[in-house]
């Protein structure tokens, strides 16, 4: 479960899936109103980030460049198979 979680589902849930942030609460009577941005993924939010060294983003640009998605996520399934079966 560590190797699936070192190697294969990290870069799969940081390049490529995205997540929406809540950039507004606020509350009207009983009911809160939320606001949420654009879903990104972490990826895409360091990239937007001015904060961030160069460097870094060049680096991350570099792993995101060797990545395959398809070939990711076919390998969190196959481990997470070998692990149902482990468990049973």
């Amino acid at each position: 479960m560590n190797d699936l979680y070192k190697n294969e589902w990290r870069f799969y849930q940081n390049f490529f899936m995205p997540a929406t942030k809540l950039v507004e609460k606020t509350r009207l009577g009983s009911r809160y109103r939320k606001k949420y941005d654009t879903p990104k993924t972490p990826y895409q939010r360091i990239l937007e980030e001015p904060s961030i060294p160069q460097k870094i983003k060049d680096k991350l640009t570099e792993i995101y460049n060797t990545l395959d998605p398809f070939l990711l996520k076919k390998n969190i399934q196959l481990k997470l198979k070998r692990i149902v079966h482990a468990i049973k």
